[in-house]
This record gives C-alpha cells, structure tokens and sequence, in this order.
C-alpha cells in the first residue's frame, strides 16, 4: 500500500479546513469563512428547529429550500445543506414518531425523505459505535442492518424526488462504510454516484475522506483518484484548499 501523495494530503487537509479544522486558505480567519462552522446555533438554527417541533413542516421545508439554494451557489455548496440538517437533528426533538410524521404527511418532500434516511442511520451509527467491528455483538449488528434497511428506503425516495442532489448518496457513503453493501453499492461507489449527480459536491467528498480511509477498508490509492477527480471538477473559487501542501 503506497503512502498519501502530496497533492491528496493537500486535498484532505483542504477537506478538513471545509469541515471547520483550519482557516479557509490559511491565512483567513474561521469567522470570515463561510465554510467555516459557527461554535454556537445561530438564531435561524434555532428557528427551523421550532418549526420541526411545532409541525410546522411545509414553512420548513420552504426555509430549507432557499437556504439550500444559497448554499448550492457558495463555496461550500451541499456541504452547508448537510451541516443544516444535522443542527437540525440536534437541536429539534429526536423522537421517531415526529420524523414519522413529517414523512407521512409530506411524502413528496426531499426534504423530509432526507432527514428521515439521516435520522435512521445515525441510529444505526449509534449503535455500532466508533470502537473495532470485533467488539460489536450479533444482535447488535441486526439492529444495525435494521436501521440501515430504513435509512435507505428514504434515502433512495429523496434521490427519486431530486435526481440532481448527491446528498442522499453522501449518507449512504456512511451505511455502506461499516463494511456490508447498501442499496446495492459500496461506499466507493456511492461516492462515485455523488460525483456523477453532483461533480462540485462537498458533502459526500467530506464522507469519504472517512469512509474511503485505510480504517473503514478503503485505501491510499482510493483517496489519491478521489484527490485527482475533485480537481478537475471543483470551481475555482474553491482551488485555495489546495493550498494546504505544507509537506
């Protein structure tokens, strides 16, 4: 197994400025880089999550789809969308029966196809935990495959409702990354779908550098064509990540 090239440690440490670990270029400050994370909810945040817990659900999906559309057109692109959806998950209620009923009542909603496939696979994520698959029991790893079973039903409707979003694949890069196919694929190839639905895509680029790791299975090599395909299709505004080449 050959070692990281140059340009993929440039790449990685670049994903890892996106996912809020560095500056954006080094040099700029976290708080005047919108790829950046704020430490603390904001009030829009807090606002999406009350309307979540009030069922409020067709104003919700309305905030979500023009915030969604503001982030396609930045630096960050679905990345941004994703780190919404989870502060959602955190901060709105974690009850199953409300994302449920979100679903049930607006099934033609990406948005609530969405959120219910992350809901379940965080579930499933909880329960295999971050330790060694060794450690992890039988009965578990049934729960597991349960849970994974329902994230992908939603998840492959959010597809069918906006081909155009690699999102729902940048989640099952996770389910798929614990080893066993999902929907048919493995995590490599559901970041190799997100690339072809989405090339300017952030979001499953972040899951991968995880999940495509020697760690989870992947390799050196994998995350060298991962590297080589991003830059090729990443807008220019986004060529300062690449800066990050310190070694």
């Amino acid at each position: 197994m050959s070692a990281l090239s140059k340009k993929t440690i440039a790449m990685l440490l670049a994903l890892l400025a996106a996912a809020g670990v560095a500056g954006c270029d080094g040099s700029t400050p976290n708080g005047e880089c919108g790829l950046i994370p704020p430490d603390t909810a904001n009030i829009e945040d807090s606002r999406r999550a009350d309307l979540l817990n009030a069922f409020k659900f067709a104003q919700l999906e309305d905030e979500l789809t023009t915030l969604h559309k503001k982030n396609m057109s930045s630096d960050g692109n679905d990345l941004l969308t994703l780190r919404n959806l989870i502060e959602l998950q955190r901060m709105g209620s974690r009850s199953e029966s409300l994302v449920r009923m979100w679903v049930d009542q607006r099934p033609q909603s990406f948005f609530a196809q969405l959120f219910a496939g992350m809901f379940y696979e965080d579930k499933a994520q909880s329960v295999r935990g971050s330790g060694y698959a060794s450690g992890v029991r039988p009965e578990q790893w049934q729960t597991i495959k349960k849970y994974s079973e329902q994230a992908n039903g939603y998840l492959q409707k959010a597809m069918s409702l906006d081909p155009k979003s690699a999102l729902p694949a940048a989640v099952l890069i996770t389910a798929a990354g614990r080893g066993e196919p999902v929907g048919g694929r493995t995590a490599l190839q559901w970041q190799q779908a997100a690339d072809q639905v989405d090339p300017k895509n952030m979001a499953a680029r972040i899951q991968s550098m995880n999940y495509l790791s020697p760690r989870w299975g992947g390799s050196f090599e994998i995350l060298d064509k991962m590297v080589a395909d991003a830059d090729k299709s990443l807008p220019s505004t986004t060529e300062h990540y690449l800066k990050y080449s310190l070694v």
